[in-house]
């Protein structure tokens, strides 16, 4: 019984130390992929501009009329014209 204990202890030790390390490689390819979203829609918002074809979080897509500041005028197919925040705008159609 004694070297049961000990085993239990050991496989305890290294099982921590493997969820230890795959929690600093997880913690570090989060950080990365954050980081390339948040390049992607900088981008993204810098480029905007009139007569591009956008889609925003709902899968809605527009045409972008005009961009003052933080709101958007996208004219949708239905003709109506929409004011949203230039932040909602997900993809630039190419």
């Amino acid at each position: 019984m004694e070297n049961f204990g000990a085993n239990v202890l050991a496989s305890s030790v290294a099982l921590l130390i493997l969820i230890g390390i795959m929690g600093v490689v997880y913690f570090f390819w989060s950080k990365a992929n954050i980081k390339k979203k948040a390049k992607y829609f900088e981008q993204i918002h810098t480029e905007l501009a009139p007569g591009q074809r956008v889609m925003f979080g709902g899968g809605i897509f527009g045409t972008v009329k005009s961009v003052d500041g933080d709101v958007v005028e996208v004219k949708v197919r239905s003709g109506a014209t929409l004011d949203v925040s230039r932040y909602a705008i997900q993809e630039i159609s190419k």
